[in-house]
């Protein structure tokens, strides 16, 4: 994991006589130039005795928070495309460390914010001329795809794309065709057709990487087209297409047909949405296109109605789910299912809120798994089911066995107030139990509490430096290996990590 070294705020505190006053300055770090219209907050650790405030920056950069209750705070500033800076925050996606406020007390505190990485580079013919408005794609270097940004480039062939987080990124063209008639397939950088075969790109904070450009290969593209079935005859329909490279869209009527033109071969997913209806109507198709085709007929009926079934009590209940929706072009907004409850038909990723001492065990759905055949890469952070048929069961099997960890982070012998804990599971099960890690912020007196966990291993790790964790972080911080029993509390007593620089 490449780490980059910044300083995001500097503090200069004052004694004054006026009582809980916090202010001062937001700067960008790069030009030292004051930062107007700026958010900041100030947000009171557990159990500190505080109360959150917010506000912006004046015109030259400066805020002030009066009338300031006696405590430990997070003071943060954000703003679109730069990264949060926060009080005693040492790295661009890291944390803030507490600053004290007392009640007789003024703090005059800098912060200083980096701008977010963005990458650039040339579409480019077979004679290194470049290409104009041809998409763009960028995705993390990993698996299954998920768009991060896209462009478009201009006139010389040129794209950039911004606001990206520091990390290894995978940069393609999608589907075209030229104004010969030329048609262009979706070509990884530099000229691959496969993820596995493209050169990854690192993008860094206050920086532009350059040198990213494509070779679009040339090759066959199809259409792809279809009836919609629905009721009643002549009602407005928006039929969404999606695959890895975007999502595109159509309007028909009921009845009638619709048609997709210029498509690579590959995967796509088909939602049909009936418009205006007192009950929601809409249809889902998937399939593979190696060919024109006009197998795209949609029958799109009575949303799929959602019963949950709660195997803790073998009957139906008001359990909540909470999902996204998840097509080839990536998530949707996360929604709250209810039983009974008519939702959108597809692929989804869902999760369930738990007691203290329950944990989801499964999520399964009677219409089978998340399908995407031919795309075998799997969520490890949700359970995937399929909503499909007009009455879709969702079983979810809950245990009351859940597990306890507690703990305090403490350093030379004091507690550490306010650090962000992170624990990740090692089981992938465990994982999609609970959503991918977990993170708790430590209290005033630096104790911390996961509750509802699967028996089985964890990693845990204390720091102001993360904001998420994955495998590649929980090592480099050698996070702890701790055990939860069925049933049972583990303790686990941590010293904060320091990220080098």
């Amino acid at each position: 994991m490449t780490v980059l070294r910044i300083v995001a705020c500097c503090l200069s505190a004052v004694a004054a006589a006026s009582a809980g006053v916090v202010q001062g300055v937001v700067l960008e770090q790069a030009s030292g130039r004051p930062m107007s219209r700026t958010a900041v907050n100030l947000t009171p650790v557990p159990k500190s005795g505080g109360m959150p405030f917010s506000t912006r920056t004046g015109l030259q950069g400066e805020y002030t928070f009066l009338s300031v209750p006696e405590g430990l705070y997070i003071l943060t500033a954000s703003r679109r495309h730069y990264f949060p800076a926060s009080y005693g925050q040492r790295l661009p996606q890291g944390r803030g460390t507490p600053l004290e406020v007392k009640e007789d007390g003024k703090v005059y505190v800098e912060l200083h914010m980096r701008r977010m990485g963005a990458i650039s580079g040339h579409i480019l013919d077979e004679n290194g001329i470049g290409l104009s408005d041809i998409p763009v794609i960028a995705y993390r270097a990993k698996l299954p795809l998920r768009i991060a940004a896209t462009a478009t480039s201009d006139d010389r062939g040129i794209y950039r794309m911004h606001g990206m987080l520091p990390g290894k990124y995978w940069i393609r063209t999608g589907a075209h065709t030229l104004e010969d008639g030329t048609t262009m397939l979706p070509t990884f950088s530099p000229e691959a057709r496969e993820a596995h075969e493209s050169r990854a790109y690192v993008v860094a904070v206050d920086s532009e990487t350059t040198d990213a450009d494509i070779r679009p290969m040339p090759g066959a593209l199809f259409h792809l087209g279809g009836t919609v079935q629905c009721e009643p005859m002549g009602a407005s329909v928006i039929v969404r297409l999606s695959s890895e490279t975007g999502t595109r869209t159509a309007t028909t009527v009921c009845g009638q047909t619709y048609q997709f033109v210029g498509l690579a071969p590959g995967g796509y997913e088909v939602l049909a949405e009936v418009q205006g209806g007192r009950i929601p109507m809409a249809g889902f198709v998937e399939l593979f296109l190696d060919r024109d085709s006009e197998t795209g007929t949609i029958r799109a009926g009575e949303a799929p109605l959602v019963q949950i079934l709660d195997e803790r009590t073998h009957g139906l209940n008001n359990l909540t789910l909470t999902g996204q929706r998840q097509d080839l072009a990536g998530p949707g907004t996360e929604i709250e299912i209810h039983s009974n409850q008519r939702v959108v038909p597809g692929n989804w990723e869902v999760s369930t809120k738990t007691g203290p001492n329950d944990y989801t065990d499964s999520i399964t759905s009677y219409g089978g798994g998340a399908r995407h055949q031919w795309r075998p890469e799997r969520s490890t952070d949700a359970f995937e089911v399929f909503i499909g048929g007009a009455v879709e069961t969702i079983r979810v099997v809950l245990v009351n066995t859940a597990g306890h960890l507690t703990g305090t982070v403490q350093a030379d012998s004091k507690p550490v107030a306010g650090i962000p804990v992170f624990l990740w599971p090692v089981a992938e099960s465990a994982r999609r139990s609970l959503r991918g890690f977990v993170q708790k912020q430590s209290d005033v007196n630096g104790q911390f509490q996961f509750d509802g966990l699967p028996p089985g291993d964890y990693r845990i790790v204390a720091s102001y430096d993360l904001t998420e964790v994955d495998e590649e972080s929980i090592e480099l911080a050698r996070a702890v290996a701790v055990h939860v029993e069925k049933s049972q509390t583990a303790t686990a007593d941590l010293a904060p990590w320091l990220a080098p620089y």
